[in-house]
């Protein structure tokens, strides 16, 4: 078998929980959420949804976590530009992280 098989087999095997958990992380009204896209549009769809905030990090190029009281949060983000919004619970304790 050619190298580049052997790879690609390690590198879909080594991404697939991460890839898998995320997908399945939906995003919880009141708790914290990851709002992943660019990093112009994040600020702004949490600044439009009025009630939301950014608890960190500021530089991030991709993703922030963020948290809103409104239950229509996360489709408010989606609506204004975000490509994903997930539970930030769910990616913090992957991280090795509890929030």
């Amino acid at each position: 078998m050619p190298v580049f098989i052997h790879v690609f087999a390690f590198a879909f095997a080594a991404l697939a929980g991460p890839v898998l958990a995320l997908a399945s992380a939906k995003p919880v009204p009141g708790e914290i959420m990851l709002a992943i896209g660019p990093a112009a549009v994040l600020h702004e769809a949490v600044a439009l949804s009025h009630s939301g905030r950014v608890l960190g990090p500021e530089l991030a190029r991709f993703g922030v976590l963020v948290q809103s009281d409104q239950t229509n949060f996360a489709p408010v983000l989606l609506e204004n530009g975000d490509w994903f919004v997930v539970d930030g619970r769910r990616i913090a304790a992957i991280c090795g992280v509890d929030i």
